[in-house]
This record gives C-alpha cells, structure tokens and sequence, in this order.
C-alpha cells in the first residue's frame, strides 16, 4: 500500500495540472452572477437556490476535469527521420492508471516554447491540434503515433505537447505540458522531373536479370514516397484504386554517380536537393549502387540502407 502511494506521490511530481474555465465556464460564471443579482434584488428564494445549486454542479465539475488527466502517465518515444512537408510521427505511450476511464483527451503541439510578450495565454492559440483520444480504458496503456507537420528539412527541435480535457461538461479546461526534448532529421523533399543521368559504370552488361531496374518492363510495386511519377501506373489506379509504381530490369552491376551539375539548371537550392533525393530513392529502389557529389564533398557509390541514410543526411543538412 505505502508502495503504491509512493508511486503515485511521484508521478505528480512528473508535471502539473493547470485548470481554468473554458469560454462555456466564462459564460456559465457570469450567467450565475447576473442572476444572483437578480435574486438578491427581488428576494427571490428560489433565486438563491438554483444559483447555489449550479455553482455546485461547477465545483463538482472542476473536481472531474482535474482527476481527468491526473492519473495519466506518459512515454515518448524516439522519432524517425522523414521528408520535408510529411509529418513526423511521435510515438507516444498513455498509461491510464486511474480505475476510470480517461475521457475527451486533446493533443495540441507547439513548435517552440518561447514566450512573444507579457500575456502568458497568448500563446494557447499558436498550439496545433493534432490529435484526439475520445477514451483511455482504466488502467490500460495504449500508444499513440502524434503527427507533428514539418516545413524544412534540416534538423528540426520538437517543442511540447499539450494535453488536454473539457471533461465532463466542457465548463473547465484542464491540461500539462510534455516537453519533448528531441530532434529529428528533416529530408528533402523528393520531387523533380528531370530523368536519371546515365550510369557511371556497366559491369557485365550483357547479361540482364529481372531485377528492379530502369530499362525493360518487370512488374508493379505498391508506390512508396520518391518513386518517380513518370513510372505510376495510371491505367492500373483508375481500374481498381491502388497507386503503383512500375518496375523495369536493368544490367547488373549498373552504378550510378549523381552529380551537383546534373542539377545546375534548376531555379533554386531546394530544388536541386529535391531532384537529387528523388533520384537517390529511384536508384535505391531499383537496386542500383550509387554516389553523389555535392559542392564540398564526395560519397563514394554504394548501396544499403545506411548508404541511403548517409545520402538523405547529407542532402539534408547542405548548407547548414
């Protein structure tokens, strides 16, 4: 018994339960005044009664929202790197540990927690909402994948979550703040039109095997983020709905070498990168080994899925 206390008494102290009255709440506190004035001015009994009566139901009702979110524990998890304008998926793990079920649960996100000016609620309406959990079962843990959005590739700080609840009867606001403390690898955005340059090197090829390629017709995959658009199968999705992508054999042993001056004609930076990490994904799918060479460095070819990292990486952090 003292153990499970002590358990408790320390996760409180985890974070802090903030409370105040929602725009309802505002609303139903001024309603109540104005009509104990009333009954004041007119001795109206029945007045004094039914005001007594709803401020009670108030207080009862604060005393629910903050048992709410009292008894939640929480767990993050580690982020996986991901492309610009796709949304990194937090994995977050809630541990019910109240014998009732945890209701009407909100998650808003804020992408950076310093304060811009004097009034501390001026930032509620910068957090994001990103995510609702209607019911947490008592004394359950379940995991949740928070969609945090992304606009620049590069290494990006996630900032805090809050959680939230208007349980029961949406008069009261409760929440506390989970900050998260990580960062994650933003890639580029894998996007361009320009094809692949031809191969560096052909070794043996003569001989063709039906592997992923780019030379003769071997097949459909389900489409995956960086396939080239030329190769969807457009036919194949407006007969049954489902987004694939070509796929062609091609000489064994074909090596590829993407260069920075391949792209020299695009318009921007991003641009460049985008075509570039669209043209990494394209020969990582085929199978092929590839390299690149950037302004200030060289990634020798290679192939794998450290190789392919080590490339987005790069491309990610070019010019930072």
């Amino acid at each position: 018994m003292l153990r499970q206390y002590w358990q408790r008494w320390r996760q409180q102290q985890r974070y802090r339960v903030f409370i105040l009255p929602s725009r309802y709440g505002l609303s139903y506190s001024i309603l109540i005044v104005v009509m104990l004035l009333g009954a004041i001015n007119y001795n109206n009994s029945l007045g004094h009664l039914l005001c007594f009566l709803l401020v009670g139901v108030g207080h009862v009702a604060m005393h629910h929202s903050y048992r709410n979110v009292r008894q939640l524990d929480y767990q993050l998890g580690r982020a996986e790197p991901v492309f610009c304008q796709q949304p990194v998926l937090l994995p977050l793990n809630l541990t019910n540990q109240s014998p009732r079920p945890i209701r009407q649960l909100d998650i808003a996100y804020l992408p950076s927690i310093s304060r811009s000016g004097w009034w501390p609620l001026k930032q509620f309406s910068r957090y994001i909402p990103l995510y609702k959990a209607p019911q947490l079962a008592a004394e359950q843990t379940s995991l949740h994948l928070i969609p945090i959005p992304t606009n620049k590739r590069g290494w990006q700080d996630l900032g805090r979550l809050r959680l939230s609840s208007v349980y029961p009867i949406g008069l009261l606001l409760s929440w506390f703040f989970i900050d998260i403390q990580q960062r994650v690898l933003i890639y580029p955005r894998p996007m361009g039109s320009k094809p692949l340059p031809p191969p560096s090197a052909i070794e043996d090829a003569g001989s063709l095997q039906p592997q992923q390629g780019l030379d003769d017709f071997a097949g459909f995959h389900r489409y995956r983020v960086g396939d080239a658009r030329q190769h969807i199968a457009w036919k194949a999705l407006a007969r049954d709905g489902i987004l694939r992508t070509k796929q062609f054999s091609s000489p064994s042993g074909q090596k590829m070498l993407f260069n920075w001056d391949d792209v020299a004609d695009l318009p921007d930076t991003e641009a460049k990168l985008s075509q570039l990490c669209q043209w990494i994904l394209t020969a990582d799918t085929a199978g092929m080994q590839y390299g690149l060479i950037l302004p200030k460095q060289t990634i020798t070819i290679d192939s794998g899925d450290q190789h392919r990292h080590f490339c987005l990486q790069r491309l990610a952090l070019y010019g930072q």
